[in-house]
């Protein structure tokens, strides 16, 4: 069968059945694994990735399942493997359910020839290659088309930005040659004017008095229009001597005629023309020396037209008015739309200003009242998504206090609870807002909106828009501090969490009649016990001990009640409250600290909402520690998720470069499997030619050009296989590579899903830590001892001496002007 032998599974509970069939396929060149229990079989054909097992023959029956269902879940686990099932001959029907259930590729009924055996055997193999070859060709064609697709986007996106970019340019040209057009023709002098064509229009006589009268007046009227448009540009006035343009065009001796002489009608016209010419070069000269050449001159000082118009911005810098405010003074010329967006571009005023049609029909009106010259974008501010509850999420009742101090948690009032299918919570979507923009361009932002936290948790179903839970089950509804909802069944051991029941890790609420004894761990959605001695508690609700916490570590997300604590470390989002003592502990709180009966020794404590207590140290303990107002807690957890970001991170990195290395070797892997294929078409299509010569060179007996061709026909074919052996060669280095990058995918999408569900959980701290304000104040009922330690988010107190019945608390002072905080002491 080749180099490698092939494998296969045979599952058998028959000894005798299961060793003869053994025997025959290994000797057939089969690698033979055998099992007699379904599920070690199943688990290493879902093992097997580097090296696939071709065939999977199975028993008809067997202890725990049947034939037709083992081979089913085969084809799920594995689908190209092929699928053999062995039955009794005049099982029938067993054949009937495996085909249909399991689509089976081979049945063999017992007794049974070894031959036949061997046969179906080899027919699956063949089918298995078959099918593990149309995949791989499959995966090429795949592959190359995914790539051409690519191509073509690209290619498509490339000339689509191409034509974009001339269409842009085309339209650029066209205003540019617009623009200039409107310039030339708003500012070039006309050099076609006649004298005697003005005569005509006018009706008047064409004699040499009134050649003259016209030259005249027409040069003035030019003088005074080359005049304004060097006041316009504050350029110099224009030189148009016209004793110079005289002498320029009649002999040096001649001169203008007088007033009452007659003139040259001949060389009234051509001292005209050159007039014209003088005019033409100034103004050319106006455009190289003063380049902008749209409007009203500017400077850093201000604009021309600042005397006469009034530029308005609302206060929230979205439209921009502007009116006249006093008349023109004589030259100056009307401004056009060009000196108006001049002078806006002075003002900084570049975003949403209006058509030059509406500015011009303004200028038509002679600037009549005051108009809109340009809108901003105002901004649209988003709105907070909400969350409706449907049941009561606040419910902290631990039960009944006894006179001894310990609770009862029988009497626990009424407790909520729902049943299957009932609605728990509604979420409102946030709407994001949109940020504006000002008249000058300016972005105004907006505030981010919140999106509230809206977890299903064990025991609810999220509906398919995400917006509401339902409960999946019966039970007690709870809120975790993270904003999780789930039903809580109850779990309920009757004695002490120890050997006999190993660690608890139970997705509802636990009660324990008992203890938790030393070394074991509890996690769970709140749990109720006795005692907690030596044990690890993890909660994500309510933690309640009706005696006490001894040398255990603690972490609640809902409220801690006890009747002491001693040597313990503690972690909590809500209230801790003890009825005795709380011995050498280390406490972080988000929320309260209530030890109103009691008393605190040796212990270091910080709690945002404040610490209330009855005593504080003892004359021969260590000084307490006390932080008050300040979340240390939520700190601790933000930064280990940090750090765990940040590992990740740099794992999912080294995952993907990997994963990167690897699919450059499968590409170039491409490049030979098209050369190889070539090589074996060209082969097929070189011997099919041969062949056609071959009853050719028979039929005249030339042995040696039919030897010839008879050698070169084996000569390809060995071409051909030796390309094939390549081929499978490559497609297996493929197949490796595929599943080590599907293994490496797996592990990238494990860390990209654990990282994500850190994001949200940070994301969920930061939004409780906004909940509440601090409450930086400490309660004492009775005594405070000498050297206890007090801090507050700004401030440090260490008592000098011992105080009783008193409220320490840190307030902010402002004392000529001046903020600062002091840690006050005052009697109750």
């Amino acid at each position: 069968m080749g180099k490698f032998k092939p494998k296969l599974i045979l599952l058998e509970n028959n000894d005798t059945l299961r060793n003869h069939a053994k025997s025959v396929l290994a000797k057939a060149g089969w690698d033979v694994f055998c099992h007699e229990v379904s599920r070690d079989a199943l688990d290493m054909l879902e093992q097997s990735k580097e090296y696939l097992f071709a065939l999977f023959i199975s028993s008809y029956k067997l202890p725990k399942m049947e034939g037709d269902d083992i081979l089913e879940k085969v084809k799920s686990i594995s689908p190209v493997t092929r699928r053999m099932l062995i039955v009794p001959f005049e099982r029938t029907d067993i054949l009937i359910s495996a085909v249909n259930k399991a689509e089976i590729h081979a049945c063999i009924t017992f007794p049974f020839k070894d031959e036949d055996l061997v046969a179906q055997a080899a027919n699956c193999f063949k089918q298995f290659k078959t099918n593990l070859k149309r995949q791989r060709l499959k995966r090429v064609t795949a592959h190359q088309n995914k790539q051409m697709f690519r191509i073509a986007q690209k290619l498509k996106k490339k000339d689509e930005a191409n034509k974009e970019l001339v269409e842009m340019k085309k339209a650029k040209k066209l205003a540019l040659i617009s623009k200039l057009g409107k310039a030339e023709n708003q500012y070039a002098p006309d050099i076609n004017i006649s004298l005697s064509e003005a005569l005509e229009k006018k009706g008047a006589t064409t004699s040499p008095e009134a050649f003259k009268k016209e030259f005249l007046l027409t040069f003035q009227t030019l003088k005074t229009f080359f005049d304004k448009v060097a006041l316009r540009r504050q350029a110099p006035p224009l030189s148009l001597d016209l004793r110079d343009i005289l002498a320029s065009v009649t002999e040096k001796d001649q001169e203008m005629p007088a007033e009452n002489e007659p003139a040259d009608p001949d060389v009234m016209e051509k001292i005209l023309k050159t007039t014209l010419r003088y005019a033409a070069d100034a103004v050319d000269q106006v455009r190289t020396t003063l380049p902008e050449w749209d409007g009203f001159d500017t400077d850093r000082s201000g604009h021309a037209l600042d005397p006469y118009f009034a530029i308005t911005v609302t206060d929230g810098m979205t439209k921009a008015y502007i009116e006249k405010i006093k008349e023109f003074e004589d030259p100056l010329p009307t401004p056009t739309v060009a000196d108006f967006l001049d002078l806006l571009r002075q003002k900084q005023i570049s975003f949403g200003i209006v058509e030059d049609i509406a500015i011009e029909a303004w200028i038509s009106a002679a600037f009549a009242g005051k108009i809109l010259i340009a809108q901003g974008e105002p901004p649209i501010y988003g709105q907070d998504g909400n969350i409706e509850y449907h049941f009561k999420t606040d419910f902290t009742n631990p039960g009944k206090i006894n006179e001894d101090g310990s609770i009862d948690f029988r009497e626990r009032g009424n407790i909520p609870y729902v049943t299957k299918g009932d609605l728990l919570a509604k979420k409102t979507p946030m709407k994001e807002g949109r940020t504006g923009v000002t008249v000058t361009g300016h972005p105004i932002p907006v505030d981010e909106v919140a999106d509230p936290v809206f977890l299903a948790g064990s025991g609810t179903e999220l509906s398919e828009d995400g917006l509401s839970i339902h409960a999946s089950l019966d039970g007690q509804p709870h809120r975790d501090i993270l904003g999780t909802i789930s039903i809580n069944p109850d779990l309920i051991i009757p004695g002490d969490v120890d050997f006999e029941t190993g660690n608890i890790d139970f997705k509802g609420h636990i009660i324990v009649k008992g203890m938790v004894k030393e070394g074991f761990t509890v996690k769970g959605i709140s749990l109720t016990a006795k005692e907690v001695e030596g044990a690890v508690i993890d909660i994500s609700g309510d933690l309640n001990i009706s005696v006490g916490i001894t040398n255990s570590k603690i972490s609640a997300h809902g409220n801690i009640y006890a009747k002491f604590i001693n040597h313990c470390s503690v972690m909590g989002f809500q209230n801790l409250v003890v009825q005795k003592e709380i011995i050498d502990s280390d406490i972080l709180l988000s929320g309260s600290c209530k030890n109103p009966t009691g008393h605190i020794i040796s212990s270091r404590i910080t709690a945002k909402l404040g610490i209330e207590a009855n005593k504080i140290g003892t004359p021969a303990s260590t000084p307490c520690k006390l932080k008050i107002g300040v979340d240390q807690h939520i700190e601790t957890l933000k930064k280990g998720m940090d750090a765990a970001i940040e590992a990740s991170v740099k794992t999912a990195d080294l995952l993907r470069n990997e994963i990167k290395k690897l699919e450059d070797q499968d590409q170039a892997l491409y490049q030979d499997i098209s050369e190889k294929a070539h090589v074996q078409d060209r082969a097929q299509l070189e011997i099919k030619e041969l062949k056609k010569t071959l009853p050719d060179l028979q039929k005249t007996n030339d042995a040696r050009k039919l030897q010839a061709a008879t050698d070169e026909i084996r000569r390809l074919l060995d071409r051909a296989k030796a390309a094939e052996k390549a081929l499978n060669g490559i497609f297996d280095s493929q197949d490796k590579l595929a599943n080590q990058i599907e293994q490496l995918k797996a592990k990238l999408n494990q860390i990209e899903h654990k990282n994500k569900a850190l994001v949200l959980e940070k994301q969920a701290l930061t939004d409780f830590s906004k909940k509440d304000a601090p409450v930086p104040v400490l309660t004492v009922a009775k005594t405070i001892m000498v050297d206890t330690l007090v801090k507050g988010p700004q401030t440090v107190l260490i008592l000098k001496e011992d105080r009783s019945k008193c409220k320490i608390q840190e307030v902010a002072v402002n004392e000529n002007g001046m903020n600062y905080h002091e840690m006050m002491i005052s009697d109750l």
